[in-house]
């Protein structure tokens, strides 16, 4: 019995303690070893210096974001996204509120209610031509830069061997029977000719009543295909009512086109930008037919001169390259949050997702996106939104291709990784450019053209010189957007005219075209290969 009470009140020993202690007499152990104090100070030192490190991208990143934040705003410019929409625009003066084009932006999940975006789309999907089959051409459209007109034979052909679209038997009148088999499409035609008493035109909803996703460059234009295929379309009946001289359904068509092309033009986008530059290069070729059929009242010309003056491409020029300088920035402080997006916005979705790439994007110090963000801010500012916004566009030419260049010639180096978003997406704006140059000359030289077609049609002659002419309100003709100079022009022994603007190259050579020897039907836009005028004639009579 005592026995069994000194076993039940002995004080035990602590039994944690020598679990405790074991651990520091091993380290002290370890001490006394050279190797472990020198693997010990030179962790504790790389640890040290690696946070200095990191406190010190930040700080620099930080403080290179608020000077150019400063910067920007001292110029006038915002990171506001949404400042640069624009303020909606009153149903009843908007051609995209016409109930087959209301809404027609918006991504629903029931697909299957009439009268949805979804069944719009459907609907005026039905009006878009046949795709051709592997190997077979697309029959030419008319392109006024190359001074070619729409192969009406060849559509005819295409169109009679397609099953879907019901052409009749060929009566030897090629266009006219084009116009018959379009006649599909009139009562969809008809329902957006009633918008044109609508002046202006966005589609809705309007940006600034939209949600805007925190990560921009996710935002949908499930219409915007569509669209394309629609536009295309309406070219052809440019075209085919030009050709056969219904002048109220060319310039109803031409209007149509033009109404659509400010939609897109007006999205605060790049994309939108590039999508309805080129609509505004198909309806510059409509306009270009019109003219050499002498098509139109001067009533009728001096109306499409308005519709032709309100594509702002400048206007809509800078405000993409404002919004998607907003949007980068945006795209940079969303993966300040969310490293693992980097990739999706340099690489696409399609980049590699393993662990050491999540790993690596964790342990980027916040001012590498503060910095990224300065770098893309300053450079596109710089390079594109100053030197349009100040001098025009032959000085955005000139800068973004020396930023190309300079991007160009970069190394990829640690004192250059705040460059490398900046590296990802300047291509794509750099590269469109040139292309909306081209463009904007040649809408120049549409409108240009409907004057002297007024002309021609008050005293049956051209004009020995563009003095002689002005726009139909009274206001001076539109200049070469390359040198800011009025465009070249001289009328041609058969009595009609070519006009000219003098390209790229800066040289005026009299109104030459130079074609390409491969693909005739195209004009390189390269500023560094391409000499010759970009020309509007006639050079099939």
């Amino acid at each position: 019995m005592t026995y069994i009470t000194n076993v039940a009140f002995r004080t035990p020993t602590p039994f944690p303690t020598y679990i405790l202690f074991f651990p520091m007499n091993y380290i002290k152990k370890c001490w006394l070893k050279r190797w472990f104090r020198r693997t010990t100070w030179t962790t504790a030192i790389l640890t040290v210096l690696i946070a200095m490190g990191y406190a010190f991208v930040n700080a620099i990143g930080a403080q290179h974001w608020r000077e150019t934040q400063a910067m920007l705003k001292a110029e006038g410019e915002t990171i506001d996204f949404r400042e640069l929409m624009n303020e909606p625009i009153p149903e009843n003066e908007n051609f995209c509120a016409i109930p087959l084009l209301k809404n027609i932006a918006v991504v629903v999940d029931n697909h299957e209610q009439p009268e949805s975006p979804e069944d719009k789309r459907k609907h005026l999907n039905s009006i878009k031509l046949p795709t051709p089959a592997k190997g077979v051409p697309t029959p030419q459209l008319a392109k006024a830069d190359a001074g070619i007109l729409t192969d009406f034979e060849s559509w005819a052909h295409f169109l009679r061997n397609d099953a879907s679209f019901h052409l009749p038997e060929d009566t030897g009148d090629a266009a006219r029977d084009l116009l018959a088999g379009l006649a599909k499409d009139d009562a969809i035609v008809q329902e957006l000719a009633a918008g044109l008493n609508r002046p202006k035109s966005q589609w809705t909803p309007e940006w600034k009543t939209r949600k805007i996703p925190e990560f921009h460059i996710s935002i949908e234009q499930p219409h915007y295909s569509i669209m394309s295929g629609l536009v295309k379309a309406m070219a052809l009946r440019l075209a085919v009512t030009t050709r056969v001289g219904d002048t109220a359904k060319a310039h109803e068509t031409v209007r149509i086109m033009a109404r659509l092309a400010q939609a897109h033009l007006n999205d605060p986008t790049l994309y939108g930008l590039i999508v309805g530059s080129s609509q505004v290069s198909r309806i510059n070729s409509g306009i270009w037919e019109i003219c050499a059929s002498h098509l139109g009242t001067p009533e009728i010309l001096g109306n499409l001169e308005s519709e032709l003056r309100n594509l702002d491409l400048k206007g809509f020029t800078l405000r993409a390259l404002r919004s998607e300088l907003a949007t980068g920035v945006a795209a940079m402080q969303y993966a300040k949050q969310r490293p693992e997006k980097m990739r999706t916005m340099t690489e696409g979705e399609t980049s590699d997702d393993g662990w050491f790439n999540h790993l690596y994007e964790r342990s980027l110090p916040s001012g590498f996106f503060d910095a990224n963000a300065a770098v893309l801010a300053e450079s596109e500012f710089k390079f594109l939104i100053k030197p349009l916004r100040e001098h025009g566009w032959m000085a955005l030419q000139r800068s973004s291709k020396q930023l190309f260049q300079e991007l160009a010639a970069m190394k990829i180096t640690v004192e250059n990784c705040s460059f490398i978003f900046l590296r990802a997406i300047a291509p794509m704006i750099i590269g469109s450019i040139n292309k909306l140059i081209h463009t904007q000359a040649m809408l120049n030289q549409s409108i240009v053209a409907c004057a002297l077609e007024r002309h021609w049609r008050k005293t049956g002659h051209y004009p020995d010189s563009l003095d002689a002419v002005g726009l139909a309100d009274g206001q001076p003709l539109p200049l070469d957007p390359i040198n800011d100079k009025p465009m070249g022009y001289s009328v041609s022994s058969n009595g009609r005219y070519s006009l000219w603007s003098i390209g790229f190259d800066g040289e005026d050579q009299g109104g030459h075209r130079n074609l390409s020897e491969r693909e005739p039907v195209s004009l390189p836009f390269d500023a560094e290969t391409y000499s010759g005028d970009w020309v509007w004639n006639f050079p099939f009579e």
